[in-house]
């Protein structure tokens, strides 16, 4: 009976450690309505834009490397396994513009040597103070994806969603992260674009993932989002701005939550403004043990106009390609 104890006070903190960074206490409270009209198209039906310069923006937490999770069947849901089907995802839709949460190590070093010759990649690591990527610091961060073919880097950066977003968050005594007790360490990484199939128009495209458990944080992340878009992209109104500003990411709230009113208050959300797939579908699936939209595409910009968002439920040959559905969102100049 002893060694049993020991045993289970051995494993509990590697079974925290795993749920350590997941969605917590967050209701979806979006339910289509009853006519039964709520899905008009197909999910996998192919992007309505024929303009030859529409624009792909995808956004996806591809559940951190881990041998733990398994899929509804009991067979393993392991980063090994997902991988060949996030790979036809990426084949398939070809997005113009990718945001990653949840980048662990073996997940960095992926995705810029299977994409490489097609996508320029940056990531970051929020736990290391210089900003180094997750390939060579491990722990977790943020990552994004563009086409080569279609922009030219003229920057990339990142900062922290903290009060001083230029310093590495301090561990607090309560073991919490930064002036927001935040429970982890959250990253922001962004990239300034110039759109060579549209005579170089500047697109600025910032991922990004909030804090799973503070609402306080989520709601400063959010005001900071704002404050820190507008000064990097010397903008004072977003929506009517100049250069294209798309925010992505796993936010770890519900569209309802007083959070994010910030962002809706000050950009445009995709799933509200284009013409929707699949509107009501949830974005977080939990393995199959959850339903939940928690995953957003924010655009601004005077010259968007938005055709169709959808959240991919596709059959990439595995059950589920992670505990989040890629959410997509496709857009042409106006």
């Amino acid at each position: 009976m002893m060694i049993r104890k020991l045993f289970l006070l051995t494993l509990l903190p590697a079974v925290l450690f795993f749920q350590s960074c997941g969605p917590e206490n967050v209701v979806n409270p979006v339910t289509p309505p009853s006519t039964g009209t709520e899905d008009p198209q197909k999910p996998e039906d192919p992007p309505a834009s024929t303009s030859a310069d529409a624009m792909l923006v995808c956004t996806f937490n591809i559940r951190y490397a881990n041998t733990a999770d398994k899929f509804p069947d009991g067979t393993s849901a392991a980063w090994s396994v997902r991988a060949p089907a996030v790979k036809k995802f990426v084949e398939t839709n070809k997005p113009d513009l990718i945001g990653l949460q949840e980048v662990r190590k073996e997940q960095s070093q992926w995705f810029s040597s299977t994409f490489g010759s097609e996508y320029g990649y940056y990531d970051v690591c929020r736990d290391n103070a210089s900003g180094s990527s997750v390939a060579s610091a491990g722990g977790e961060g943020v990552g994004l994806l563009y086409k080569k073919e279609r922009f030219e880097l003229v920057l990339k950066d990142f900062f922290w969603l903290d009060d001083k977003p230029r310093e590495r968050p301090a561990q607090n005594s309560d073991g919490t992260y930064g002036a927001w007790n935040s429970a982890c360490r959250r990253v922001t990484v962004y990239a300034e674009l110039k759109d060579k199939k549209h005579n170089n128009s500047i697109v600025w495209f910032f991922p990004t993932h909030y804090d799973h458990k503070s609402d306080a944080a989520r709601k400063n992340a959010a005001e900071l989002m704002i404050t820190q878009m507008k000064a990097l992209c010397k903008v004072t109104d977003l929506k009517n701005a100049e250069p294209v500003i798309i925010h992505v990411g796993d936010l770890n709230t519900t569209p309802e939550n007083a959070a994010l009113k910030p962002l809706f208050d000050n950009m445009s959300n995709s799933r509200d403004t284009a013409e929707s797939a699949n509107k009501y579908q949830s974005t977080f699936n939990g393995f199959g043990d959850s339903s939940k939209i928690i995953d957003f595409i924010f655009y601004g910009g005077k010259s968007v106009k938005p055709v169709k968002y959808w959240v991919d439920i596709a059959d990439y040959g595995v059950p589920f390609i992670s505990d989040h559905y890629p959410v997509l969102f496709q857009w042409e100049y106006q």
